[in-house]
């Protein structure tokens, strides 16, 4: 069958090509190690730098023990320039009890939201320390109020989703993975294709009597097994190196990977036809890959407005990062993810319809 022939052309070509190889098996590898390690450092640990001047010593050490760095001035004078002499987060000014005075360094919000919440934490602590000690001073004075006190309930948590220990890496991993295998896919078959065709390989392809469809099968069929063998590089190394959990089938993340391998494939196919070079194809990725990122999964579709909401069902990355979710995440089986299995598919087909029709520039066969 043609269809074998071009994708066996295609394996020696590939094979021939280390750098592409690497690019396409070992650079999603390199890179989802290092979001890996990016995502999963969390910081909980980090120390914030902040000054306080006449601040009450148990908020002082409330915050201290709160990784916050408390460092007591003497004076609540120049606190712009202390801050920034200090390199501090914050600066924390009491001047009575019930009035506290901070300006915050701001340069980042993370920051200043830690630093917030940790201050608004120590002073419940201290508040609930002095009405503690009431309480027990008035049951020393009357022992009857002990009975009249509630016991404090124990608190029991559970998570239909994910553990305790779930970090943001844990969440947005399954978006990388089918992230990653989309663009290098997209990028490596676009530019294949578009060598071909520059080179002159393309058109003795098609001064032969070969039908179209039996070249786009080939393109598929050739490009297909190298983004399997990805696939299959790529999901065994993020579950059983980086121990990412995957609460439904394995199996049933290689497919969908696959697929968006696939779709990514067609995709690059298609738009190679309408590049002249590969400058214009990579101009292609900021208008085609890189809105479908907001709609993958990173920000909550639900959340976003309705047209935006409209407009992420004709964004590929969307169903793709959504089936992934849904089995990595949420342990989702093929029924729960069905629709958006069924849209990959109707996007391939449709691409590959596309890129069939897409020869005739070139020949009418």
């Amino acid at each position: 069958m043609i269809a074998f022939a071009i994708a066996k052309r295609i394996f020696i070509q590939m094979f021939r090509d280390k750098r592409t190889l690497a690019l396409m098996w070992f650079a999603p590898l390199l890179l989802f190690t290092l979001m890996y390690f990016l995502l999963t450092s969390s910081g909980t640990d980090t120390t914030y730098k902040v000054g306080v001047y006449n601040l009450n010593p148990e908020i002082v050490k409330n915050l201290e023990d709160n990784h916050i760095n408390a460092t007591v001035f003497s004076s609540g004078e120049h606190v712009e320039e202390s801050i920034k002499n200090n390199q501090l987060v914050a600066f924390i000014i009491q001047n009575d009890t019930t009035h506290i005075e901070i300006t915050y360094e701001n340069s980042a919000p993370a920051k200043r939201a830690v630093v917030r919440a940790k201050l608004q934490g120590a002073l419940i602590k201290l508040q609930l320390g002095a009405l503690t000690s009431l309480g027990q001073e008035a049951v020393m004075a009357n022992p009857s109020l002990a009975q009249a006190i509630p016991k404090q309930p124990t608190i029991n948590e559970q998570y239909l989703y994910g553990e305790a220990d779930s970090d943001y890496f844990t969440i947005i991993s399954p978006v990388l993975l089918g992230f990653f295998v989309f663009f290098l896919v997209f990028l490596i078959s676009g530019m294949a294709l578009l060598r071909e065709r520059t080179t002159g390989t393309l058109d003795k392809v098609l001064a032969a009597p070969v039908r179209r469809w039996e070249i786009i099968a080939g393109y598929l069929m050739g490009y297909g097994f190298f983004a399997f063998i990805q696939t299959l590089f790529l999901v065994e190394f993020v579950v059983h190196v980086l121990h990412v959990t995957v609460a439904g089938s394995l199996a049933l993340v290689m497919v969908i990977t696959f697929l968006s391998a696939l779709l990514a494939l067609s995709l690059g196919v298609l738009l190679s036809t309408f590049a002249a070079s590969e400058f214009q194809m990579v101009q292609f990725i900021p208008v085609v890959i890189i809105p479908q990122i907001f709609f993958s999964g990173i920000i909550e579709v639900d959340t976003l407005a309705e047209w935006l909401q409209f407009l992420a069902k004709f964004m590929p990355l969307y169903y793709i990062g959504n089936a992934l979710q849904s089995v990595m995440i949420k342990g989702g089986t093929l029924g729960d993810i069905g629709n958006d299995l069924l849209a990959i598919l109707l996007f391939i087909s449709l691409l590959t319809v596309f890129n069939v029709l897409g020869l005739k520039r070139y020949r009418k066969i």
